[in-house]
C-alpha cells in the first residue's frame, strides 16, 4: 500500500545529493594533497570548515550537470559491464531469484505467474512487480543505495578521464596527473562493485516481498 511519499528514482537521487557532494569534497581534498603537496597539517579545522561550506554550496549544480551527461542505460553498463540489457531486472528470474535463499520460488511463481525467460521480458515483469512494492522499506533502501553507488561510479569514471587532461593542460606534471587519474579509477571500481551488489539486492528484495503471502495479499 502506498504511503503518499514519492519513491521515484528522481526523488531518491535528490536525497542522495548530499552524499554525492560529500564524495566530491573528499576527492577535492585528496587532489589538494596529491597535486599541490598540501600537507594534512595545513588542513586546519577552520580551513576544512571553509572548504566544506564552499563546496557544499557550489558543487550540486556541477554534479547534476556531470551526472546528466551519462544516461541511465550507460550508467548500468558501467556498473554491470554488460552491453545489452545491463539492468539487473533483466536477469531477475533466471539468475537473481535463484541466488537468494529467502525467495521461495514455488510460492513466487504461484503469486506472480510463469517466470519470463527473455531478458527484456524479465525486466518488464520485474518492473511491474517493483511498482507494487516501491514504498516498502527494504526496497526503498536498496534502491536508494543502488542509485547512489551507480552515480558515484559514473562520475568517478568521467573524472578519471577529465581530471588528468585538465591537470596536464594546467601545467601539472604527468606523474601527479596519472596518480589523480588512478585515484578516480580506483574509486570507480569500488563504487561499481558496490552498485552491482546493491542493485542485485534491490531486485531480490522486490521478489522476496512477492514471494511472501502476506505482502502479496496487501498489494494485489
Amino acid at each position: 500500500m502506498k504511503d503518499g511519499v514519492d519513491y521515484s528514482s528522481k526523488s531518491l537521487k535528490g536525497r542522495n545529493m548530499a552524499w554525492l557532494v560529500a564524495t566530491l569534497i573528499l576527492d577535492f581534498l585528496v587532489l589538494l594533497v596529491m597535486t599541490f603537496h598540501t600537507s594534512i597539517e595545513e588542513l586546519t579545522p577552520s580551513k576544512l570548515v571553509f572548504i566544506r561550506a564552499s563546496l557544499t554550496a557550489l558543487l550540486p549544480i556541477p554534479v547534476l550537470l556531470l551526472s546528466s551527461l551519462i544516461s541511465a542505460d550507460i550508467k548500468a553498463i558501467l556498473v554491470f559491464w554488460r552491453i545489452t540489457y545491463p539492468l539487473p531486472g533483466s536477469r531477475a528470474f533466471t539468475v537473481h531469484a535463484l541466488a537468494d535463499h529467502r525467495i521461495d520460488l514455488a510460492r513466487l511463481k504461484k503469486n506472480v505467474g510463469v517466470f519470463p525467460v527473455s531478458e527484456r521480458d524479465q525486466n518488464a515483469k520485474w518492473y511491474g512487480l517493483y511498482k507494487k512494492v516501491d514504498s516498502a522499506p527494504s526496497v526503498v533502501d536498496s534502491h536508494k543505495n543502488y542509485l547512489l553507488f551507480r552515480d558515484i561510479a559514473a562520475l568517478s569514471l568521467l573524472l578519471t578521464l577529465l581530471v588528468p587532461v585538465v591537470m596536464h593542460f594546467s601545467g601539472v606534471d604527468t606523474a601527479r596527473s596519472l596518480a589523480c587519474g588512478a585515484w578516480f579509477l580506483g574509486q570507480y571500481t569500488v563504487a561499481a562493485l558496490a552498485a552491482r551488489t546493491t542493485g542485485i539486492r534491490f531486485v531480490q528484495n522486490v521478489l522476496a516481498l512477492h514471494a511472501g503471502e502476506k505482502k502479496v495479499a496487501a498489494v494485489t
